[in-house]
This record gives C-alpha cells, structure tokens and sequence, in this order.
C-alpha cells in the first residue's frame, strides 16, 4: 500500500459517529396547559424525553454508567423509538461490552432498518469477532439506506470496508467495483469538506491508497493494463510517491513474464533506497530465474554500500554470502552489525550461519552462547556485565524463538554434558528453560538436574521448582517424591512449602492417601494465608482422590465461608463441583458450576464443565453443545489476549475438544464426533484417558473395531501411567469393552 496509510473513517477523520448529541430525541407531545392529566402513555414519554437529556448530559460529563443508566430507562419507558437505544451503542463500546453492543445495534436496527450508522458500527464489531459474513451483511444493508446519500465520508468508509471483506473472500471483481465507488467520493472533497474533512492532503494520500489498492486487485485477476492505469492514478494523487509506481510497474512485468523489464523498473525504483527490503528481495528472485546468479552478491555488495545504514539489507547480503558459501564475509557482518545493535535477528542470522558452516557447526553458537551469558553474570563479570547484557538478552531471544536452532543447540548442549565437557550454571538454566519451552521434557529434566549442584542460595529455589515441574509434566510420581524428600533434607534457601506440598499431591497420585493427607497437613501449618487457601484446596482434593467425600465436602463448605473475595469463591465453588461431580452428586455439581456461571458467564472452564456432565448424562444436548463450543471461542479469545503465551501454547484445550466431540457423539452427529475427538488425541495435551476412551466409543460405532481397541488399550496405558485408582469406574468398563470385544479387531 501508499507509503502513508491513512483511514478516513478511523472514528477520528471520517467517521465521527456523535455520542448521544445529534441524535434524533424520542417523541413528545407539546406540552399542555391546563386540560385534562396526562394519559400514562404521555407520562411515559414526557419521562422517557427526561431520561434521555439527562443520559446526554451526563455522558458529556464522562459520568458513563449514569448515562447508560438513564438511557436504559428512557428506552423501557418509549420502546417504539430507536434514539435511547442507539444512544446506549457509544458508551458500551467504550465499557468494551461488546455482546451488549451488539444487542443494541440489532434492536436498533430492528426499529430503524435504514439507520447506516448503526448498521457501520454493526458490521465493524462483527469483522473485530472474525463473523465476516455477517459484517459483509450489514455493510450491503447499510450502503442500501437512502439517508446514505447525504453523509459521503461515511459512505466511503462502507464501500472501503466491503471492499475488504470481497477481497478476502477472493471476490476481486466485486472489491473493485466497491472500491471505485469509494474513489469517486473522495473525487468530490467539496461534499466531504461539509461533513468535517477538509484537510485535501489527506484526501489526496486516501485517494492514492484506494487506486494502488484496485491495481493490486487488477493484477489479481491478469488485467494488467487496468492495473497500469490504476498505478497512475495513484501516483496522480501523490506525486510524491510516484517512484513506488516504478516498483508496481515491476511487479505487473514480472508477471507478464517481462523479466528484463521488470529488473530495469526496480532499479529505477531502487535509486531511491528505499528502507524496505520488498524490492531487493523481488530483484534477487529475478536474477535468479533469469540466470544471473553470479551478478547477486556484487550487486547485493554495491547496495549495502550505498545504504549502510539499512540493517536489512546488510542481513540480506550477509545471509547471501551464507548462501553461496563465504561464510567468514558473513560472520563478519553479523558480528559487525552485534557489535553496533545486538538484536535477535542479527543473532539468529549468525547463529544459523555457524549452523550450516561445517567448520564451526552448532557448537560455536554454544561456546558464544556460554561466554556471553557468563560474562553478563554481574557477581562474576563485574563491570563487563553491562556490556553483556544486551548481547545475552538478543542471544536468548533469538533461540528462544526459533524451535530449529533450539533443539540443534539442545542435541550439542546435551552431548557436551554426557561428556562432562562443562557449561556455567548461567547456560544449563538457560538451557532447560529453553529445552521446557520446547517440549523437549527429557532433556530439561536433566539440564535442571546439572544445575543442581551449582545453585547458589538465589537460584536454588529456582531450580528445585523447575526440576519439580518437568517431572510433573513427565508424569514422573516417583521422582517427584524423591526430590521432595531430598529437598526436604538439603536445600538451604528454599522454603520447605514447596516441597511439602509437591510431595502431598505426589503421594496421592501414588495412591497412597494417608501419607497424602500427611504432608498437606504439614504444608498448611507451614503456609502464610495466601498460601494456605490454595493448599487447603489441594487438601480437599486428596480428600476426593480418597473417596472420602463427606470430608472433603465439609472443608470446601467451611473454605466457602470463609471466602470474601469473589476469585476465591470461584476457584472454592469449582473445587466443590469437582467434589460433587466424582462423589456422583451430579445436580449438586452442576448447581455448583451455574452459580459459577451466573458470577461469571465467561468462565470457559465452567462452561465446559457443565456441558459435559449434561452431555455424559444425555440431557439438554442442544444447550450443551452450545455451552461447550462456547468454551472454546472463550479459550481461544483468551489466548490472543495473552501477553505470556508462548507459541507452542497457542492451541486448542485438549479437554474441551473431547467434551464437544463427545456431545456430538450424544447427539447422535457421529462423523462429527469423530473429527473433534481425532483432533483431541492430537493436541498436546491429549494424554487423558478420557479423551482415548470416548475415541474408542465412537469408532465402535463407526464399526471400526480395530481401531475402538487401540483407543481403549491406550486408555488403560495412561490410566496406568497416571497411577489412577484400578477401582476407578471408566478403567474396569475400558476392561469389560476389550473383553466384550475379542476377535473384533477389523
């Protein structure tokens, strides 16, 4: 796009939707004098008009919920009018009560269908929740308003984004014919001026934007001399961009196979160094299919010179010297280039480059690594540790990022420490940091285990939790209680509450409960109160594990007592249900789950929940279904809105894809069911029984019996694993169904 994006209806330019001023007031008749009393219904609107200024007064005075308030009223008082209800859309955008938004817009729309503002607000909040085609709707609905006529910045802004939506719906044609029509408005800047855009320059640089969008589209669809026309008209707009119709120009002859020319406009377009790197890269593929590979690095060596002070194209030329072998120009570069700015990319670039140099290989990135982040260790390195820092900070984020360069550096690392080759404490940290992020469990256990002996009284507690939890990850009950115990006896520096508690909850996955109990008691005489309230809950869960449910019920009814704040009545009334749930107290744990729900309606673990137990008890299937797809889109939304989420992180909740695909299979959508619980046994945290057993239910009622008897037998192999109780009910039924099923393997 134009160099300068601008958006004329980003709410500030060309949109301006007012708040409540400027909206159309609810009916009223005149006022009388003398005569008759008010009739209800003229009390009722003479009120609901008060209501509303006072809504708009107090909305001008920030005082929000007073005015929602007041709108709230004015509309329940005169429901036939649309005004306090679109009144009401504003202030729960800012209240960000997108649900509530989308209510109102719809009521509105319901009581004026030719409103097109709101139908605009209406169509951004659906594209904002990925409902493309309902957005799409109502961006045709709105542009359909006769009053659309007479408010031309918005207009636009309509035609622009339907524009959007046709193009990522790959129906090109349809995008131009909207995006001309968005053109032709801004060809009128008189008729804009009226509706507050006066600035022309703006007006110039949107225009230019929208015509190099219907070139890109143009090309698209081969109609490469529309296109050409396009790129001019932009480059009408914004003559000071013109030169970047030299790389449009470049990218229409390449595609008509015009290699030559192609080359000859990015060079002209080149001349003026442009700081991104689009036109370098096009120009290298284009040497390359016409034959040219020699010419590469002597050209990619004149631009670097030219432009030494884009970081780029420096990596740009040096991963080309990497590529055709100069390996020690390109470590020359990168270690240039860290020396002046030391980032990721600069480090990645290098450390790759060790990668595929046979001379250095992987090793030399860990030698660097171990260098650098002993130097940035300010107790050894004194001052030399600020120097390092940065480089240690980049070196970290480079690996940290890349899995390919992560598990080269990790099979190095760990060969070295078989061979008693030593790395600081500072390296093998990192490396089990790095080896955890990167499911590499294993290796992580045994990183921590090196770290062991080389703790210090800061890190010591450091260590012994992130051991702990790769051996929880790794299922690992055993050498869980071990390191507790040992823990117990040596470390100096960590508080023996974590190991109390670790060795609790190990005991009980271990079935041995009584001493379970033991060790919890312990931790909770240990714990300060933010402490104690998550132990005591973990003292009721061993409690359940010990089917002493009577018990556990009890404390989790004195914890709720005690519970003030409203996360921690939450987090009590799920443990309560979880109680409930495997004491076979059903309506007991579903009334736990609801009034989890009436807090909370955006609980996504509660939501799951619930629609489980209906679905595993075969009732209100359809409002199940809808519970735990819900769930889902909940789980998902939250994680785009995580700041610490890792990339490997970022997929689907194993447990909730089971319980949809488990409600399917109740609802009788079989091959549905299938699908959802395939992809289950897929995500990374599939490695529950459950999960198997339901995979193994639907593929016996596919007929396919080879495959129900996989599923069971891996059922039974993570009951086993997980040292869950042999008289557990789900794991004596996976055993009748492999019995009941001999000799049906096909």
């Amino acid at each position: 796009m134009m160099a300068v994006r601008i958006g004329l209806v980003s709410l500030a330019l060309f949109t301006g939707i007012p708040l409540a001023a400027g909206q159309d007031v609810p009916r009223e008749d005149p006022p009388r004098q003398g005569g008759p009393a008010l009739s209800r219904k003229e009390a009722d609107l003479r009120e609901s008009l008060h209501q509303y200024v006072l809504g708009v007064l107090c909305e001008r005075d920030d005082r929000l919920l007073e005015a929602l308030k007041a709108f709230e009223t004015s509309a329940a008082l005169d429901p036939d009018s649309a005004a306090p209800v679109r009144a009401q859309i504003p202030i729960l955008l800012a209240l960000e009560r997108g649900g509530d938004v989308i209510a109102m817009c719809r009521k509105v729309l319901d009581l004026d269908p030719a409103d097109h503002e709101t139908w605009f607000v209406y169509a951004r909040i659906q594209r904002t929740l990925g409902d493309l085609k309902e957005a799409r709707r109502a961006l045709e609905r709105g542009l359909a308003s006769a009053g659309l006529k007479d408010r031309p910045e918005m207009a636009h802004q309509m035609h622009f984004d339907l524009a959007l939506l046709l193009e990522n719906a790959e129906e090109y044609a349809r995008a131009i014919e909207e995006l001309t029509q968005a053109a032709q408005i801004l060809d009128h800047p008189e008729a804009l001026a009226e509706h507050g855009v006066s600035n022309r320059e703006l007006i110039h640089l949107r225009a230019a934007e929208v015509h190099e969008r219907i070139g890109h589209l143009q090309r698209k669809l081969r109609r490469y001399t529309e296109a050409v026309e396009a790129y001019k008209m932009a480059q009408k707009h914004h003559p000071n961009g013109a030169g970047r119709l030299n790389l449009n120009l470049a990218q229409v002859s390449q595609e008509l196979g015009k290699l030559d020319q192609a080359v000859a406009f990015l060079d002209a377009y080149l001349r003026l160094l442009p700081q991104g790197l689009e036109a370098y890269e096009l120009k290298l593929s284009l040497l390359q299919k016409l034959g040219r590979t020699a010419t590469i690095v002597p050209w990619l060596e004149q631009a670097a010179r030219a432009d030494a002070f884009n970081i780029g194209l420096q990596l740009l030329l040096a991963k080309q010297y990497a590529r055709f072998r100069q390996f020690n120009h390109a470590e020359e570069i990168y270690r240039e280039l860290a020396g002046k700015d030391p980032t990721a990319d600069v480090y990645r670039g290098l450390f790759q480059l060790y990668r595929d140099d046979p001379a250095k290989g992987t090793p030399a990135t860990l030698k660097l690594l171990n260098q650098t982040l002993t130097k940035a260790n300010v107790k050894q390195a004194g001052a030399g540790a600020e120097a390092a820092m940065p480089h240690a900070r980049a070196m970290i984020a480079a690996l940290r990022d890349d899995p390919d360069l992560a598990k080269d550096l990790l099979v190095v690392a760990f060969k070295q420490i078989e061979q008693n080759d030593k790395l600081t404490f500072e390296t093998l940290h990192f490396l089990a940091v790095l080896a955890d992020r990167h499911r590499h469990v294993d290796e992580a256990e045994r990183f921590y285990r090196k770290c062991l002996p080389l703790v210090t009284p800061n890190t010591e507690a450091i260590v012994y939790s992130g051991l702990l939890r790769m051996l929880w990850k790794a299922r690992k009950y055993r050498e869980v209680e071990q390191l507790c115990r040992d823990g117990l006896a040596k470390a100096q520096a960590t508080k023996p509450l974590l190991f109390h508690s670790d060795l609790a909850l190990a005991l009980a996955r271990l079935d041995r409960l009584d001493e379970a109990l033991k060790e919890a008691a312990q931790a909770i005489d240990l714990a300060g109160d933010p402490d104690r309230f998550y132990l005591r809950k973990l003292r009721v869960r061993i409690l359940s594990m010990a089917e002493r449910y009577d018990q556990a019920e009890t404390e989790c009814l004195a914890l709720l007592k005690e519970s003030t704040l409203p996360g921690e009545t939450l987090e009590v009334r799920y443990t309560l249900s979880s109680v409930y749930s495997a004491a076979k107290k059903l309506a007991k744990a579903e009334e736990q789950l609801q009034l989890i729900l009436k807090m909370d309606p955006s609980n996504a673990t509660a939501n799951n929940d619930l629609g489980y137990i209906w679905a595993d008890q075969g009732k209100n299937l359809a409002e199940a279904e809808d519970m735990i797809r819900k769930a889902i889109d909940l789980d998902r939304k939250n994680r785009k809105t995580s700041i610490n989420l890792n990339s490997d992180e970022d997929h689907d909740n194993a447990a909730y894809i089971d319980s949809l695909g488990w409600v399917l299979f109740r609802r009788g959508k079989i091959e549905e069911a299938r699908q959802a619980l395939e992809r289950a046994a897929k995500l990374p945290d599939s490695e529950d029984p459950v999960i198997w057993d339901h995979l193994g239910d639907v593929y016996f009622r596919l007929g396919m019996h080879g495959q129900a008897r996989a599923a069971w037998r891996k059922a039974i192999e993570y009951f086993d694993k997980e040292h869950r109780r042999k008289t557990d009910d789900r794991y004596q039924d996976l055993q009748r169904k492999l019995k009941l099923t001999v000799g049906q393997e096909r």
